[in-house]
């Protein structure tokens, strides 16, 4: 007997201690899988990171987890009860399981059949949320336990309400409470409820079942049960908890995410990632401050899709989207359109008393009522079938309308002798005048000229039951100035007269969704920052970037730049080119190929200044082939034009392609005095510790060390081999050194004076040439237009002495504008409306002039020194030596060709085309 009890006390013994070192060893080994957080430095968690414009405009918010971290002192009591109730009466008597909890949990679900009670602590969810694993296992529930037993050791309960009420998912894509109360309700968390409190304290449990928008009933029961333990457990008061229960709670109604400046947003994010890599930018809570000023960012985003609206009127009606046949399908769509307009100007909604939603804005029975009297009444007085009643005024619809939006309207009557067209939109009455529908022809678009009358009949094209988009003029007018003029005396000898004149309609002009497309670029000559940036017509439906992504054939508008590079190889403004008929050979001399201007006219003898401000082709032709295709390309390297020129002379004529942000940036060169100008969209970038990142803004290409080493060895035989100055020196080797070089280096990159030359140039082009349209907004623009063959690309790019702006139009696919689309038509309006804006709010002073140049009256027309005081006298600016009667200058009367070039007479050379 002894030695049984003996043996059973080894055994036991032995079996404790075998228990113990199991125990010992499972703790141990899932011990370290454990995350290592022992202070609150440790804790950083997923926060999303902004990009922002200049102003602190928040252009988007990008994360994995919608989280903003808010500090014990920023979390109010009753939000913290609730939570307690919810969740863990017994915080601050456990070490961070509470034993006697679960087995109270326990016996509730066992009663209900079904889980309706937690038995986890605030402890234990902390640690669920810290293993970021949703995996349902032993191992799971042993990392739990023994992660919040670390954690208690660890932290205070302060401190770990902290990460509790900063880490927990609270459904809606909210992680934290100040995340969760600003997404429901947007508020922060000091303006928070009890009733919201508990709308919120009772989603972590389950968050997609709770969920107010989601399953409204079942929110409402849980928010119930919160408010009940927080009455039980005394952190409330009857009164409050009655309170409370009969709050009506506003929902925030959410809109979809906003991403403002989309193609500048979108580029400037694309290049962080590269640079920090996605995860990281989606969790570490970047803080990107662009150079974009907002507001003109909107006028340019505003201008550039009105104005491909324009062109794509003028290229023809599509016709209508649809026909509704029947009365009662149009009230059904008006009845909704009324609905949605209400919902979309809506912020939040309420719940009633059968849980279905109550919205900020309804539709009122009242209006309704008073809409219905009015009309039948207006039809009870009205004579003929030819007029539509108008609105009443109390209407809330009207207010809500939005004069940059399109809507979709039903054609209600149309009437061909007054040409007025009623339509309708969400129970709105309105008209759309002759003006506003007599651009809408058949649709044809094609280089070749084509005649369209405006269309008199507004039923040739429309119907009533059709529905069309609309845009709204004005939201309440009477109709009788906008009955057209032919029909007016009729209409006031009308025996419905009295009745129709009194009545208020909206104003509406034919819409219709634009297939062209537009790009903008506008940036600071001195500093390089961009002011705005416009990829397209519309960032929701296309995301490709086309004043980035895109090249496009320039056109004309790289004449300046060829000009430029004609004012530093010995000609001058007052140089003369000849505008003739004449076939010209490429570098290739088997290339032969026949240039002509855009008026098909040649006139002559010009002026440098005369060629550019007309923008000619031939004489640009004649000025690339003196200077000489080699030395063009090396001279728009030198400045930083980034596109690859064609190799022989049709680049005079812009037939390469080139990005509208290269080609803005190299414009920007004439108002900065010469100095190159590298395109910045990026001030600064913070990670959330506050380390700073530099984001490369350049594709400037890296040398390697072996390149480096080559160039060091090229570079010490030329001076080993050199023999300039010394006296074995003919004068046949001598290299002629270009005076306009010898200010260059480092950014300079032009010389001062002939960019202060070509700023005037240029002015000229906006003041007597192309680019006249543009002279009214201010005396000192500068500009050139830009139009390729087949009216496929149109461009107008010019600056101030604060702005260098480029604008370009046209199809992806390239396909023709249609006739006449040139850069002055297309392009040219946005461009207008835009720095009109930009100007206004930058400000403009006239350009400085350099040292080394010098003003003298000469004969526009020839260039020659005036004679006296006539008419075409034009004060000049020329480099000091440069100028008419100048001891130095050389005369260029006419330009050298080689010996491939051909002359012809006007009429062989249309022969010949």
């Amino acid at each position: 007997m002894k030695k049984i009890l003996i043996r059973l006390s080894i055994f036991i013994v032995g079996s404790g201690l075998l228990g113990a070192l199991v125990v010992a060893l499972v703790i141990a080994y899932f011990s370290f899988g454990l995350p290592k957080i022992s202070t609150l430095a440790d804790y950083n968690p997923p926060i999303p990171s902004q990009i922002m414009a200049r102003d602190g405009t928040v252009l988007t918010e990008i994360g994995k987890e919608t989280r903003y971290i808010a500090k014990m002192d920023e979390i109010p009591k009753r939000v913290i009860n609730a939570f307690l109730s919810a969740e863990d009466d017994n915080f601050y008597e456990h070490k961070g399981v509470d034993y006697l909890g679960v087995m109270r949990a326990f016996i509730a679900n066992l009663r209900a059949g079904k889980v309706v009670q937690g038995g986890s602590t605030i402890t234990q969810q902390v640690a669920k949320s810290l293993l970021l694993s949703r995996e349902r296992s032993i191992s799971r529930k042993i990392k739990d336990f023994l992660l919040a037993q670390r954690i208690e050791e660890k932290f205070t309960k302060e401190e770990i309400l902290f990460l509790y009420l900063n880490q927990v998912y609270l459904g809606g894509g909210y992680y934290g409470v100040k995340a969760a109360f600003k997404g429901y309700f947007g508020k922060e968390l000091t303006e928070a409820s009890i009733a919201e409190s508990a709308i919120v304290a009772g989603l972590l449990v389950a968050p997609g079942r709770y969920s107010p928008y989601i399953n409204p009933q079942y929110a409402k029961k849980r928010q119930s049960y919160v408010l009940g333990r927080m009455y039980a457990t005394g952190k409330i008061t009857e009164k409050e908890y009655n309170e409370a229960l009969a709050e009506k709670i506003k929902f925030r109604i959410k809109k979809g995410g906003e991403f403002k400046a989309g193609y500048l947003t979108d580029w400037v994010r694309q290049r962080i990632v590269e640079e920090v890599g996605n995860d990281k930018f989606l969790t570490d809570g970047f803080k990107v401050v662009t150079t974009i000023d907002f507001e003109l960012q909107q006028v340019a985003e505003k201008e550039v899709y009105k104005g491909v609206k324009e062109i794509d009127k003028r290229q023809g009606f599509k016709g209508p989207l649809r026909n509704i046949e029947t009365e009662e399908k149009v009230k059904e769509l008006l009845l909704k359109q009324r609905k949605d307009l209400h919902e979309e100007k809506s912020t939040y909604f309420t719940l009633k008393d059968d849980l279905s939603r109550l919205y900020e804005s309804e539709i009122s029975e009242e209006i309704t009522e008073k809409r219905e009297k009015h009309t039948l009444a207006f039809f009870e007085k009205l004579r003929s079938k030819r007029y539509y009643p108008g609105n009443i005024k109390e209407d809330p619809i009207l207010d809500m309308l939005s004069d940059d939006k399109m809507y979709e309207a039903v054609v209600r009557r149309v009437d061909n002798r007054s040409r007025i067209v009623y339509v309708s939109f969400a129970g709105l009455n309105g008209f759309i005048p002759y003006e506003g529908f007599r651009w809408a022809h058949e649709r044809n678009i094609s280089e070749e000229r084509q005649y369209y009358p405006y269309v008199t009949r507004p039923s040739t094209i429309l119907k009533a039951g059709d529905v069309i988009q609309v845009s709204i003029v004005s939201k309440s007018t009477g109709i009788e100035r906008h009955i057209w003029r032919g029909y007016q005396a009729n209409f006031k000898k009308s025996r419905d007269y009295d009745l129709v004149k009194n009545e208020k309609y909206i104003h509406f002009l034919l819409d219709q969704e634009p297939e062209a497309e537009g790009a903008l670029v506008s940036l600071d000559p001195k500093t390089g920052e961009l002011i705005a940036l416009v990829g397209g017509a519309d960032f929701e439906k296309s995301q490709f970037d086309r004043a980035i992504q895109s090249h496009r054939q320039p056109g004309s508008s790289f004449k300046p730049i060829l000009f430029a590079a004609g004012l530093e190889n010995g000609f001058t403004p007052a140089s003369t080119l000849m505008d003739s008929p004449e076939a010209l050979g490429g570098v290739d001399s088997s290339l032969n190929w026949k240039p002509r201007n855009y008026d098909g006219k040649f006139k002559g003898p010009m002026t440098f200044r005369n060629s550019l401000e007309t923008s000619r082709n031939i004489p640009t032709i004649r000025l690339a082939s003196d200077i000489g295709v080699e030395k063009i390309t090396e001279f728009t390297k030198r400045i930083g034009f980034k596109a690859k020129l064609d190799q022989d002379l049709s680049l005079a004529l812009g037939s390469f392609g080139v990005t509208l942000m290269d080609i803005v940036a190299t414009y920007a060169i004439f108002p900065n005095g010469g100095k190159i100008v590298r395109p910045k969209s990026i001030i600064s970038v913070v990670d959330r510790y506050g380390k700073n990142y530099e984001i490369s803004e350049h594709n400037e290409e890296k040398v390697t060390e072996e390149q480096a080493e080559v160039k060091e060895e090229e570079a010490k035989e030329i001076l080993e081999n050199n023999t300039l100055g010394t006296e074995a020196e003919s004068e046949e080797d001598k290299v002629e050194v270009n005076p306009y070089h010898l200010a260059l280096g480092g950014d300079q990159v032009y010389d001062p004076r002939l960019a202060y030359i070509m700023t005037n140039l240029l002015r000229g082009v906006v003041q007597n040439g192309t680019g006249r349209r543009v002279k009214d907004v201010s005396a000192f623009i500068g500009g050139k237009t830009g139009t390729t063959n087949n009216y496929v690309d149109a461009w107008f790019l010019g600056f101030s002495s604060n702005i260098v702006t480029g604008v370009w139009t046209g199809f992806d696919n390239n396909k023709t504008l249609g006739w006449g689309e040139t850069g002055a038509k297309s392009a040219l309006p946005i461009w207008k409306e835009f720095m009109r804006a930009g100007i206004k709010k930058k400000g403009e002073y006239d350009y400085q002039a350099p040292l080394g140049v010098v003003n003298v009256l000469i004969d526009k027309q020839t260039g020659k020194l005036a004679g006296g005081s006539g008419q075409g006298n034009f004060l000049e600016t020329f480099v000091e030596g440069t100028e008419p009667g100048s001891k130095v200058v050389e005369d260029v009367e006419k330009l050298k060709s080689d010996n491939n070039t051909q002359f012809l007479e006007e009429d062989d050379y249309y022969n010949n085309q």
